[in-house]
């Protein structure tokens, strides 16, 4: 496994109207490797997310990706910079598939009309389930799985966009 530093965050700083949410908070990730937050309520944890997500703005400090420092302007830049948020509160469309939620806002289509390729987005969804050890079928409807089900599913379309950071709030 490579040792190579994924994401750096050194002396963020974060206030809100003169409450320290975040002082001087430093972290290290490299690839491969799994960390887990902890703390009390208001302890800074969904702030550190909201700031990695772009959500939010350090007041101070930095972030290196891959070794390059960055400052993530929106959720629209971690998501193009490889950073993949999984959020407590789930963003599954329940009435849609398996397939069509792991790539939801990036289907496939055909030329030359544009239409959704079903048939290849089912395909390749399978594939990652079958990649995940997921016994699930990529054309089962999202609202018929459990919740665990559910945040797999975030997780494969996390993966599948290529994501080098996967962030998960508060996983059940």
């Amino acid at each position: 496994m490579s040792k190579e530093t994924v994401l750096q965050m050194v002396g963020i700083d974060k206030r809100f109207y003169g409450v320290h949410a975040l002082k001087e908070f430093s972290f290290e990730c490299r690839k491969g490797e799994v960390h887990v937050l902890m703390g009390e309520n208001g302890a800074g944890k969904s702030t550190l997310l909201k700031i990695l997500s772009g959500i939010y703005q350090a007041d101070s400090g930095s972030i290196l990706l891959n070794g390059e420092q960055v400052t993530i302007k929106n959720p629209i830049d971690a998501k193009a910079r490889g950073i993949a948020i999984i959020h407590q509160e789930l963003s599954m469309c329940k009435n849609m598939t398996i397939a069509e939620n792991i790539f939801r806002g990036e289907e496939y289509t055909k030329p030359p009309f544009g239409f959704v390729d079903y048939q290849s987005m089912y395909k390749d969804a399978q594939a990652m389930l079958d990649k995940m050890n997921m016994d699930l079928r990529s054309d089962r409807l999202v609202k018929t799985l459990s919740v665990a089900q559910q945040q797999m599913v975030e997780i494969a379309g996390a993966l599948s966009r290529n994501a080098q950071i996967v962030i998960m709030d508060e996983p059940t």
